[in-house]
């Protein structure tokens, strides 16, 4: 069988490697200048490739993730890695890394795999169009028109690129809308004062007034807004909104002092206000350009304890923006699951779709590269994969 593989990211890769090892006459194109372009980039450079504590609430509401997930168990995915030499070690928040702290060195064991199992890999090589034919798929592969038995789709999205790319090969009608997602966020007057500091805090989103989500961890505060692990996932909240046509206002709710209750704060304050200059009432709680920001807001010299506490423990920025497809790590949205039979992943019209191409998403941690790969393992039977995974 000859098989066409569009997009060499993690799920055209994964998906590749087990083909040839079965055996498979496998084609591999792929339009940048190497393979693996963005996971050599994921994790700042260290590779998040993955997390033990995967589950279907780690993505968006979607029936494809549920039976990706269902068929191809993580340990399932760690056999993969294994037989492709990526040996692993998890983090106390369950994600999962290489042993070489290093995503190009990842990349490198997946080329490794393709070269020595005879793929035929080009480079700088960008397929817009398929024709069904007869005999399968013709499609043009650096000038040459060759037919295929079948292609897969494994060519990602617009994120950590200039825009979003819509492809020819699937009718843009089949995709739900686009958003950037997992993606720092732009806030409305977003106040100098606060640029560069980093802070762990508690952080609601809420729409219309409403509480959607919720995460804890380090907010950075930069010059346009705000970013950090948890407003990324936050971020998610609102490209899903997007993608499913949802508008609203949606402002962030930062706990600043998460260690502490209301309550307990208040009493400090209080105890501290009448024997403490105002800009020593948060020694040893806020940093103090934040600490200033807080009095600011409050109104300077004459805020009570209890303004004070209320502030910092519910901290507001009014959202303005998502920020471009550059800064997104993953795209929510994609070819719908309307289209998509889960079995075998196959769109309508006979094409196999795989990875970040298809409306799923999923949260920081390694969920979505794990997603990637496990979708390509999840279209083999398990024979083929134990075959697969036996050969090193």
């Amino acid at each position: 069988m000859k098989i066409l593989v569009i997009g060499g990211g993690m799920a055209g890769l994964t998906y590749a490697i087990v083909a040839c090892k079965n055996g498979y006459d496998v084609t591999v194109a792929e339009r940048n200048a190497r393979l693996g372009k963005k996971l050599s980039q994921t994790g700042n450079g260290k590779c998040n490739i993955g997390n033990v504590n995967v589950n279907k609430f780690c993505f968006n509401d979607s029936p494809l993730a549920e039976a990706v997930l269902r068929r191809i168990p993580f340990a399932e995915y760690e056999r993969f890695l294994h037989s492709c030499g990526i040996f692993t070690y998890t983090d106390a928040q369950g994600r999962v890394y290489p042993l070489s702290d290093s995503a190009s060195n990842v990349v490198d064991c997946l080329r490794y795999q393709l070269s020595k199992y005879g793929a035929d890999i080009h480079c700088n090589c960008q397929i817009t169009k398929i024709k069904k034919v007869k005999q399968g798929f013709a499609a043009n592969v650096d000038g040459i028109s060759r037919v295929f038995d079948k292609v897969v789709l494994a060519c990602g999205s617009g994120s950590s690129a200039p825009d979003p790319e819509i492809f020819d090969i699937v009718p843009q009608s089949m995709f739900t809308p686009l958003c950037p997602s997992l993606v720092p966020v732009k806030i409305q007057d977003m106040p100098p004062i606060l640029n560069g500091l980093r802070v762990k805090a508690n952080v609601s989103l809420t729409m219309d007034g409403k509480k959607i989500a919720e995460q804890q961890g380090e907010v950075q505060f930069k010059d346009y807004g705000l970013s950090g692990i948890c407003i990324l996932n936050l971020s998610a909240a609102i490209a899903r909104n997007t993608v499913l046509r949802k508008q609203g206002k949606y402002v962030f709710h930062l706990d600043c002092v998460p260690n502490m209750t209301l309550e307990q704060l208040t009493q400090i304050l209080i105890d501290r206000i009448d024997v403490y200059h105002n800009d020593a009432l948060f020694y040893g709680i806020l940093h103090n350009k934040l600490a200033e920001y807080v009095l600011r807001i409050c109104g300077g010299s004459g805020a009570t304890a209890q303004s004070l506490a209320r502030t910092a423990k519910n901290l507001i920025f009014d959202f303005d923006r998502l920020l471009d497809w550059s800064m997104s790590q993953v795209t929510a949205g994609g070819i719908s699951v309307l289209w998509v039979n889960p079995d075998g992943l196959v769109v309508q019209n006979g094409l196999v779709a795989l990875g970040e191409i298809l409306d799923v998403d999923g949260l920081c941690g390694g969920n979505n590269l794990y997603f990637a790969a496990a979708s390509a393992l999840s279209t083999f039977t398990e024979e083929q994969r134990k075959r697969a995974f036996s050969r090193a």
